[in-house]
Formats: structure tokens, sequence, C-alpha cells
């Protein structure tokens, strides 16, 4: 899982804002799919991402200035996002099918606030929100470092060959 988050936080780095984001909005989906095999299959997929953002990131978007049980933005919320942004290259998600719980607008910026909320907008800072993903896969990874089916499961997943390699025995591709 490490590539990924270094992935995202070497993005962050070089201003590669997009990709920064686009990334971290994929890990919920990724250490989702790995670490709840009951919800496997793409019908499934907005169960797995909820569960695994109200797990490992709600309560960065939890708020007891604002009154018992507020939210800043939801799994729900931010699944929409991920749809919206995946599949349609926004940030309004108030036509998603996923649909919204609390927001209907994600805006993000390089400067300023993190987590600002002005009625149904939620302004997010950029890195924080990105590195707020990356911890909460390093600690979904302390939770399941010891199963041998997640490990085997991370072991599956896409690796981008930068050096010579063998993909089998007897090829070699430099």
């Amino acid at each position: 899982m490490e590539r990924f988050t270094q992935a995202i936080e070497k993005s962050i780095e070089s201003e590669n804002w997009y990709a920064a984001l686009t990334l971290a909005l994929t890990m919920p989906d990724i250490c989702g799919q790995i670490s709840y095999p009951d919800l496997r299959g793409s019908s499934n997929s907005k169960k797995r991402y909820i569960k695994w953002f109200d797990r490992y990131m709600l309560h960065h978007y939890e708020s007891p200035f604002h009154g018992e049980g507020f939210i800043f933005m939801s799994g729900g919320d931010c699944y929409a996002l991920r749809c919206a942004l995946l599949h349609e290259g926004r940030d309004d998600i108030t036509s998603q099918k996923a649909r919204r719980e609390v927001l209907s607008k994600i805006t993000f910026s390089t400067t300023g606030s993190h987590r600002a909320m002005i009625e149904d907008l939620l302004i997010l800072n950029l890195q924080e929100f990105c590195l707020e993903i990356c911890q909460g896969v390093k600690s979904w990874y302390e939770d399941y470092k010891d199963s041998p089916d997640v490990q085997d499961a991370i072991k599956e997943l896409l690796t981008i060959h930068t050096q010579e390699f063998s993909p089998s025995y007897g090829i070699f591709i430099k």
C-alpha cells in the first residue's frame, strides 16, 4: 500500500494536484475491496467505500463544536465526490446517483482553510485531505498487516515496473 500513499505524497510535493486527489479518492475503494470480501462486486462498491470511510476517515469530519453528531462530510458524500470526479471531472455532487448526505459541493484549495463549511458547501485544503486519506490507509494497513488474505490481495495490486523485470520464467524485460 505504501506505493500508493507515496504516489499521493509525491504528487502533493510536485503540486500535481489532480493526480493526488484522484488517487486519494480511489484509496477507500482499493482498501474496501480488500478488507470487506463479503462486499465484493461492483454492486457493493458504494457500501464498501462508505464502510471504509466511516471507519478510517469520519473522525476527521465530525465536529463536537457544532453539536452532537454533526458531520461535515459523510462517507456517502465522499463517495459521491469520488463518482463526480472520476466519471465527470466535477466537484458538484448534487446530480450523483450515489446521493449526497450532507453536502452539495466540495471545493478544494491549496491555500487557506481546511474543513470550512458554508451552508452545504465544504471547502477542503487539498493537501490536508489527501494526507488524511494516506493516514487512513496507513491505519487500515496496521489493522490488517497480519492477515494473510489481505497481504495476498495487496500483492495482486497494480505494480508499475520502473526497472528491468521478469514477468514470467524465461522472459526478461529491459
